[in-house]
């Protein structure tokens, strides 16, 4: 029988019933804010207004369930974002018929912002071509695409952080909605709902020990322990992963899982520091040497860093640089301040705007003040538009505010 998007809704409302009939409704995150109650669909002379203003069509399947189910209530995080809300109504039209680059596969990591969006200013567009459907607290997301190649699928961010957009495998909003649903029913852990991979035990085993995807077999494990309850194969296949996967990243993110998960789930894990420095080895015997792995464990270090900054690939450069600017996920205790003035002029000398933009960075957060009548020399003749807006970012900071770079910017205005 035909799955029909009609179908589906109707299946979707059959399930919030029976959830809102229950005499102990599930306790899961969010849901104390909506408490599984649906706000009144909208007239679809509304949605029709919505579309021609920004120049659109919606996604039909997100298009069918505001007008005909919910324009908002109950949904991942707090709770589905209305339709009046879901992008912020002082942009200027024409943003959401701009195409969203981001398309399935691995997280959008380190500089993604700044490879893919527009540094802040009176133009600035951020996340173009999306609708923002769901707040998962702090600065967590989740984004509908409207516009791009992936039309109609749903991504996470971390607006504010590190954790760039992942889209998640749900085909479209209903496939996304519907899974959340059942997982809420199921007691699964629905904290930043759509990272987890939506299989049982069984598929998570499977992908963790053979998908082709480093990322996958990664999130595989994380999802693994989202689980209300990991078997003891299912708890075997993850320690098995942090000691005999072949790429680093993977062993390095079960070691951490397993370091934080091991009381929860009552497993211990004997010689972690032991295991975490075999995985290390492991790490900088790679070619190239896996630097997120090193992250992970604590391992990374400004030798690490200055080594890889040295060789002649672009991208490795790239993300030797991204993670000096960052030094809280490095040790760094013997890097000489000489040093590290030298590494970052070498920076701003450079042919690529991006290692430009680093450098920038990296001057802004060590205080290497003597390197700012640099910049001002170098912002007359500037042409990236990111390493022009950290130049002006460290030149405007307060000497007597170390903390001034961490609100540069904001506003009240939402982000997307």
């Amino acid at each position: 029988m035909l799955d029909t998007d009609h179908s589906r809704l109707d299946r979707i409302a059959g399930k919030l019933a029976a959830v809102r009939a229950m005499p102990i409704r599930p306790d899961a995150f969010g849901t104390d804010a909506h408490g599984f109650e649906l706000e009144p669909p909208l007239p679809e002379a509304v949605v029709a207004e919505f579309e021609e203003r920004h120049e659109i069509t919606l996604p039909p399947p997100y298009r069918l369930f505001v007008t005909e189910l919910a324009g908002g209530g109950a949904g991942p995080g707090c709770g589905l974002r209305g339709l009046d809300t879901a992008c912020c109504t002082r942009r200027r039209s024409g943003h959401l018929a701009q195409p969203s680059p981001y398309v399935p596969g691995p997280r959008y990591a380190d500089d993604w912002e700044e490879r893919y969006e527009d540094p802040p200013g009176p133009d600035h567009v951020f996340l173009r071509g999306t609708l923002s459907i769901a707040d998962h607290g702090c600065s967590l997301v989740s984004q509908l695409t409207v516009t791009g190649p992936a039309r109609g699928r749903v991504f996470n961010l971390d607006h504010e952080g590190p954790a760039g957009p992942y889209v998640t495998e749900d085909a479209d909003f209903l496939s996304w909605y519907e899974r959340w649903l059942d997982e809420v029913v199921a007691g699964y852990d629905v904290g930043w709902f759509g990272e987890r991979l939506p299989l049982e035990e069984a598929g998570l085993v499977a992908a963790l020990t053979d998908d082709p995807s480093v990322e996958r077999r990664a999130r595989a494990g994380e999802s693994l322990l989202q689980l209300p309850v990991v078997s003891e194969a299912g708890w075997a296949a993850l320690t098995r992963a942090m000691m005999t996967d072949p790429h680093p990243t993977v062993r390095a993110e079960m070691w951490d899982l397993a370091r934080w998960n091991r009381h929860r789930h009552g497993r211990p894990l004997d010689d972690a520091e032991a295991i975490a420095d075999d995985i290390a080895r492991h790490a900088r015997s790679c070619d190239p040497p896996d630097l997120e792995a090193l992250g992970t464990l604590g391992r990374l270090t400004s030798a690490d860093l200055l080594r890889e900054l040295r060789c002649r690939d672009l991208e490795r450069r790239r993300r030797a640089a991204y993670r000096l600017a960052r030094p809280w996920g490095w040790n760094g205790e013997d890097l000489q301040r000489d040093v590290l003035a030298g590494v970052a002029r070498r920076l701003l000398e450079d042919d690529d705007p991006l290692l430009r933009s680093h450098g920038v960075v990296v001057i802004r957060q060590f205080g290497l003040r003597d390197l700012h009548p640099v910049l001002r020399r170098l912002r007359e003749t500037e042409t990236g538009p990111w390493v022009l807006h950290h130049i002006d970012w460290c030149l405007t900071e307060k000497e007597d505010d170390p903390s001034a770079w961490m609100t540069q910017g904001c506003s009240e205005d939402p982000p997307f």
